[in-house]
């Protein structure tokens, strides 16, 4: 079956033969003649890539709304997106295939302008539990070398490996799901869980690094092959460690995964591209020098070798407030101002919440032919006023830690608790009427907090804006400050494409207006700036 951009659906998936070009990436910038300028060189490919890439981290083939914003990317001149076999248990990969697909079909499109970047390493959801059932099968093969031999057994639901008959698997579904015949760049996805899982096991920490290399140079070796089957074009790493500090036990060296490939294949091999996270408060890239024993970074190293760089999570800061403080989310986009009454008015809010709260538990909820479970439910569940009054509701730490926690933890609670209730609205009037005000009073006390914390997000904001604008000069004052943030690291010479997660129309609009903007001719001395800023005490 074949789901067209517009959502319509046609007999059959087709597969897309060939891969990107050269010649024909090379084309792509002239159609766009207003960004034009924001197109760059994927390393020792040779493809010519958007500067902002389609990330597809939390996309589904099932939203429409994710469906549009790829379908619109790629029309306003995205030409690199970046998945991986994991996400959305395989419904990301399904949805560009599903959307690249339509766009070739309809000539909308050539299949040899896209580049197409997917990873493979992680085992969960129905891979994970079809590879618990042959590990604990009675005649598994645990023998020395073989695939159940080297998994990595990280945490309850998430294994993962690099073993190359399980890549041989991932490639296959990937390219199944994506419906090409060739993948474009395919990344080892996070294979430093390996150096995390082996060192809780306690194996001994020059042991690790030798295994974690040998297979790493394993994996390389399988994708060669790969390539030579042209199931992929190049092929990489994608690891969070690869900026760290040098002595850093978990960090991933590029410079010894360089020589793996040359020492497989010489100078002709086709690892060319690898991704890492980087962004305002998350420097190490630029800012340490971890290749070369100590005298080289992380992207002199990559501009020194031609590798093609994806920057991942630009817009999604993770801090550390102090020292070895608790980490902190910070989202670099913009938040508007909101009106909220006095903070004593919400207070009495809160307090009038848990009132309501306290009178149902002691009186009418006794009276409910509940089963335990139910009760314990409705006892546990219906606590936002307990939980938030008396001043608790100014206690988190940012808008990202206040919107995660109502809408994954407080929201879904009290939604349990009103499901067991409700049967029961129809034969006692006073739950319904308690479940009626009761609802009244959590959506406004819900609204009055989320516009707290939107201001407290807007305040910090505003100050970055102003950090930035102190460096960035009169040219980019009216940039938003999502596209601020990209614009610093597109503008680096070694970064390919910055990969956005662009799950809107709206998201792919701001970031492509945004590559108007003309790199920042400054950007050494900036950034020089910003990682002396971080490393301040």
């Amino acid at each position: 079956m074949l789901i067209t951009p517009n959502g319509e659906i046609q007999e059959r998936a087709v597969e897309i033969g060939g891969r990107a070009s050269i010649e024909a990436t090379a084309g792509v910038p002239a159609r766009y003649p207003d960004w034009s300028h924001s197109y760059k060189m994927l390393g020792r490919t040779g493809l010519t890539v958007s500067a902002a890439g389609f990330g597809s981290y939390r996309v589904h083939r099932s939203v429409q709304e994710h469906r549009a914003a790829l379908a619109k990317a790629v029309r306003m001149g995205i030409n690199i997106v970046d998945t991986s076999s994991n996400y959305s248990s395989g419904n990301s990969e399904r949805l560009i295939g599903e959307v690249l697909s339509g766009l070739v079909v309809q000539g909308q499109v050539k299949r040899e302008e896209m580049i197409v970047v997917s990873k493979g390493g992680y085992i969960q959801g129905e891979r994970f539990e079809e590879m618990q059932r042959r590990a604990n099968a009675a005649h598994a093969d645990y023998s020395a070398g073989s695939e159940l031999s080297e998994l990595v057994r990280h945490s309850q639901g998430l294994w993962h490996s690099i073993h190359p008959d399980f890549l041989r698997d991932q490639i296959s579904e990937s390219l199944e799901r994506l419906q090409l015949e060739t993948i474009d760049v395919y990344l080892l996805h996070n294979p430093e869980y390996y150096i995390e899982w082996a060192l809780n096991e306690g194996v001994p920490a020059e042991d690790v690094r030798d295994e974690y290399h040998r297979r790493i140079r394993r994996a390389f070796e399988h994708l060669e092959s790969e390539v030579e089957r042209g199931r992929i074009a190049w092929y990489g790493i994608s690891s969070n460690t690869f900026p760290k500090p040098e002595e850093s036990v978990d960090r991933t060296s590029l410079e010894a995964a360089w020589r793996a490939a040359e020492e497989l294949a010489g100078a002709g091999h086709h690892f060319g591209v690898i991704e890492f996270p980087m962004n305002l408060f998350e420097a190490g890239a630029i800012a340490n020098r971890n290749q070369r024993h100590g005298t080289k970074t992380l992207l002199e190293f990559c501009g020194e070798q031609e590798i093609g760089v994806l920057v991942n999570r630009p817009l999604n800061a993770i801090v550390r407030s102090t020292g070895d403080g608790p980490q902190q989310l910070i989202r670099l986009a913009d938040f508007p101002e909101r009106e909220i009454p006095p903070e004593p008015d919400i207070d009495d809010l809160l307090h009038d919440i848990r009132l309501q709260e306290e009178e149902f538990v002691s009186g009418p909820l006794k009276s409910l032919e509940l089963d335990a479970q139910g009760r314990e439910a409705v006892e546990k569940f219906l606590t936002l006023g307990r939980n938030l009054d008396q001043g608790n509701w100014k206690e988190f730490a940012s808008v990202e830690e206040w919107q995660d926690i109502s809408r994954q933890v407080l929201a879904p609670r009290i939604q349990y608790a009103f499901d067991v209730l409700r049967p029961a609205t129809q034969e006692v009037p006073l739950v319904l009427a308690f479940l009626t005000n009761y609802a009244e009073s959590v959506d406004e006390a819900f609204e009055h907090l989320s516009n707290y914390y939107t201001n407290r997000g807007h305040a910090r904001s505003m100050k970055i804006h102003q950090a930035l604008d102190a460096v960035l000069g009169e040219e980019y004052r009216e940039l938003s400050l999502s596209q601020k943030a990209i614009v610093l690291l597109r503008s680096i010479p070694e970064v390919s494409s910055v990969l956005v997660g662009m799950r809107t129309e709206e998201y792919v609009e701001d970031v492509i207006y945004g590559l108007q903007a003309k790199p920042v001719s400054t950007i050494e001395q900036i950034w020089e700036r910003l990682a002396a800023g971080q490393r301040e005490p």
